[in-house]
This record gives structure tokens, sequence and C-alpha cells, in this order.
């Protein structure tokens, strides 16, 4: 697959529940987290191109204002994960609200695997841009 993405991916140490809006079925739990999308992991896959309204559980604590967000999204791309029940979802973000803005920003500061240590090897996408 084609990189397109404007932002950096941003992998987060913890999992959030991510849940259909409209019937509240779990779709998955939030892997990666940027201001233009986000990737789920799931147990079904999703057709690319469908958009649906999630919702993001936040992690209970006082830094967040509200206790989850709401998103129209579309599916723009869908991989089996390296475990083969799961799939990995890319969804973008169609409608981000200027007050949530801040509180992704904020579970990216808080929440992100940092590897800028030496102890962690090269992501993908750093062994990628080497190539």
């Amino acid at each position: 697959m084609d990189e397109r993405r404007k932002l950096p991916r941003k992998y987060l140490m913890a999992y959030s529940s991510v849940y259909n809006q409209n019937d509240g079925q779990l779709l998955g739990y939030l892997c990666d987290l940027t201001l233009s999308g986000l990737m789920v992991i799931s147990k079904e896959s999703k057709q690319i191109g469908t958009e649906r309204e999630i919702r993001i559980d936040l992690p209970e604590t006082p830094v967040f204002p509200k206790k989850s967000l709401v998103f129209k999204t579309r599916v723009i791309w869908c991989q089996p994960d390296v475990d083969p029940r799961l799939h990995n979802i890319g969804f973008q973000l169609l409608n981000l609200a200027p007050e949530d803005k801040p509180i992704i920003e904020q579970m990216i500061e808080t929440y992100e695997f940092r590897r800028d240590q030496d102890a962690y090897p090269p992501s993908i996408d750093e062994l990628n841009k080497k190539t």
C-alpha cells in the first residue's frame, strides 16, 4: 500500500474502545491516532469507502474534559493483522470538532508509544524511509 499520510502515525500505549455510535456495537480498539484519522484493531473487516459515526471512549482520567469523542468517519483501508483473527482498519476523520482537537493532541501526548530511546528498534515507518 502506498503511503499517503499527511501526518505521522502516532502509536498509542493505551487502547481505548471504539464503538459504532448508532448501535453501540464494539468495533474494536484504538491503535493509533492523528488529527486526520485513526487505526482500529477489530475482529471484523470493514468495507472500504463505508462511512459511519464512531465513538471513542477516553481513558478515565481528569486530563480529559469528556468521557468520549464522536466522529463521522470513512473506512479508507482494511487489511489482515499479524494475528489472523484480527483486522487493522484505517478510518479518515470527516468532521473533527474544534473543541476535540486539543483532546486528541492530549491523548497523543499522554499515550504515544515513544521510540526516542535506543532500547527500541526502529518502527516500520522508519525502516521504510531508509530504503
